[in-house]
Order: C-alpha cells, then sequence, then structure tokens
C-alpha cells in the first residue's frame, strides 16, 4: 500500500480535496513500509474526534507538520504532482489527543517553543518508537516528558540505541515529570542496559507503578539491583529478557503487597525469582492479592525463593509451571495457600497434586 486514498486519473492535479471524518476517534497504522502519504496530492483531513494515534514502522509516511515548518510549507505549495503530505497539522490534531506514537522528528517538531505550552495537556497514553538504526541517544528525552502532565501509560519500544529509561543522575527536570505513570511497557529494547528503577531520583515514581511489562529485552540483568518499593504494581510480565539470572532481592519483593499476576517466560539464565541477599529477621511474606503465577521455559530455575520465610498467598487460583525441568523446590520456607485450586504443566500429565506446593514441584521434577 502506498496510499489511503489513490487519486482518480481524471483528477485535476491542482484541486485540493477535503477529507473529513467527523466520528473517527481511532486511527492506527502498522508494518507498511510503503505508505507514504494519505493522499497523492494536496488535501487536507480533518478528524475532530480523533483521539488516539498510532503509527509504527511506516518509515515513509510524515505524520506531522507544523505551520512555523517552513519545508512543509514549500512542499504544499510547490509539489503539484504526487505529494507526500503529512497527515495532520499539529496545531490542529494534538491538543485533544489522549494516545499518541512519537518518533524522534515528531518530538523535534512538537519542542519548538513556538507552540502552546499545553499542546500535549490531555496525552495519557504514549508509545516512543524510534525507527532509524543510527539514533545516537542513549537515554529518553525527559525534557519532552514537561508537556505531558497526565501521561499514565508509557511504551518504549524498538528505540535504537538506547541503553537505559532512567539516567543515573537526575537531569533539570520538574519533579512532576512522569508523577502520575502507571504503566510502563519495554519492548524490543536490544540494546537496554539498565532500566534504572532503583536510582534515587526515579524510586517516588515506582510506587505509583501499576504495570510493569519486560519482552525481548536481552541485554538487561535484572529489574532492580537494590531495595525498592512497588507498593502499587499489580501486573508483571518478563519474557524473553536472557541475561536476567534473578528479578528482585528479598526486601524489594516484600513491598509486592497489591502483585495479582506474575508471568515470567524463556529467561535461560533466571535461576530464582528473587534473591535473599540481604540479612532480614522477616519471618513471613503476605502476598494478599496474588492469583496467577505462570513460570514458563526456565531452563536454570531452581526455586522462586531460597530464604526461609513463610510464603502466605491467600487468593492463589492458578500456577502454571512449564519447561522448569532443574526446580527442585518453589520456596525454602513455608507456603500457605487458601484458594488454590492446582498446576497446570506440560512436564507430566500424571502427577499427585498435594495441598504443600513444595511437595507438589518435586513430585513434578525430581
Amino acid at each position: 500500500m502506498v496510499e489511503i486514498v489513490g487519486r482518480e486519473d481524471k483528477m485535476e492535479h491542482r484541486t485540493t480535496l477535503m477529507f473529513e471524518f467527523p466520528c473517527l476517534s481511532y486511527l492506527y497504522l502498522e508494518n507498511m513500509p510503503l505508505l507514504s502519504c494519505f493522499y497523492p496530492g494536496k488535501h487536507h483531513l480533518e478528524c475532530p474526534l480523533l483521539d488516539e494515534l498510532y503509527v509504527e514502522c511506516c518509515p515513509k509516511l510524515k505524520v506531522f507538520r507544523s505551520s512555523f515548518d517552513d519545508d512543509s510549507k514549500k512542499e504544499v505549495l510547490e509539489a503539484p504532482t504526487n505529494l507526500q503530505q503529512p497527515l495532520f497539522t499539529i496545531e490542529k490534531v494534538s491538543p485533544k489527543l489522549k494516545g499518541l506514537t512519537l518518533n524522534e522528528e515528531n518530538i523535534k517538531l512538537m519542542s519548538d517553543a513556538r507552540l502552546p505550552q499545553d499542546l500535549l495537556c490531555n496525552l495519557k497514553y504514549l508509545v516512543l518508537f524510534f525507527e532509524d538504526d543510527n539514533n545516537g541517544k542513549d537515554s529518553l528525552p525527559f525534557d519532552f516528558f514537561h508537556k505531558l502532565p497526565n501521561l499514565e501509560w508509557l511504551t518504549v519500544e524498538k528505540c535504537f540505541g538506547l541503553k537505559e529509561i532512567f539516567p543515573s543522575k537526575k537531569l533539570q527536570v520538574q519533579d512532576k515529570v512522569l508523577a502520575g505513570l502507571k504503566q510502563l511497557y519495554l519492548l524490543e529494547l536490544k540494546e537496554l542496559e539498565c532500566i534504572g528503577l532503583e536510582h534515587t531520583w526515579v524510586q517516588p515514581y515506582t510506587e505509583k507503578l501499576e504495570l510493569l511489562k519486560l519482552y525481548k529485552c536481552p541485554l538487561v540483568e535484572r529489574i532492580v539491583s537494590c531495595a525498592v518499593s512497588f507498593i502499587n504494581l499489580k501486573d508483571l510480565y518478563v519474557i524473553d529478557c536472557e541475561r536476567m539470572e534473578y528479578l528482585f532481592t528479598f526486601t524489594t519483593l516484600k513491598s509486592l503487597v497489591k502483585l495479582e499476576t506474575l508471568s515470567i517466560g524463556y529467561c535461560g539464565s533466571i535461576k530464582e525469582i528473587t534473591r535473599n541477599e540481604e540479612e532480614d529477621d522477616c519471618d513471613q511474606i503476605i502476598f494478599g492479592r496474588l492469583r496467577w503465577i505462570k513460570l514458563e521455559c526456565l531452563p536454570r530455575l531452581r526455586r522462586f525463593y531460597s530464604g526461609n520465610a513463610t510464603l502466605q498467598c491467600p487468593c492463589l487460583q492458578k500456577m502454571m509451571i512449564t519447561e522448569c525441568s532443574n526446580m527442585i523446590t518453589f520456596s525454602e520456607g513455608v507456603i500457605k495457600l487458601a484458594m488454590f485450586s492446582g498446576i497446570q504443566t506440560s512436564e507430566d500429565s500424571d502427577f499427585t497434586f498435594h495441598i504443600d506446593l513444595n511437595t507438589t514441584v518435586q513430585s513434578l521434577f525430581q
């Protein structure tokens, strides 16, 4: 696909067309390497109710132009045929948007000081997708986040060159930057080495996170390397992160009081979910809301937790353990369950279920 609307042969080249979609609220364009424009001629695209706009893997398509952008004006005025006109004018669409995908070029356009400061004040969902293999930036554009006071959901995907999410030293940014962030998705970041959630200036934000997902981040060794609080985290997904040996320290594990879903898969180096490196006199950990645990394709995993504290999971309903052939026990301490209905496993379809989870794991894998 080269354009969304093709031009009829009899259409006058100099005619400016109006395309209006008065009810369109969601527009998603993905994986169209040849798409270069909406219409190959002079036109105006009006979508007055558009509040979510996501464009990914469409390298020839220019999404935005600005009234301050002289190059865009020149393109519109001078090119009579085969016009590769950007989809929208920033000033017309952006103030209404709640969801948006941005690349480096778009961020530069929207950072123009001549644009309204509240340009993206309603934005709640942001996808950062930098398609340029030669991207020289190794951290996120935190200065730009000033413009997003209501951001709740951040996806960072396929950003080449990105080595850290949160830098170790606090930048010259306001304390309110990312203050409302609830969901963080880190997807296919091949060069990412550090998330940086343990840095002192970041930790006020970790307490507000409700969902964290890592997918195909092969160089990341762990989520955090010291005590960090995740008191509101409900869902945690770690998938295909090859270098991780463990996810948490013991102190961080104790903060997961609202965790409901834990899914870990295809992490070839993980030996245990939590490493007990601290001296701690805690005799029990209560996961009052944990309902679902999934451990999949973890060939080096030996146990969930190596300490002696009692793990209480009164709401645990289901656990799935597959391709974890080196597990010797679930935990060194006692495990107390209440509503647990059983384990799903592809290792052995014929096994005896014991109410004691450690005994069940041992019967499966030993």
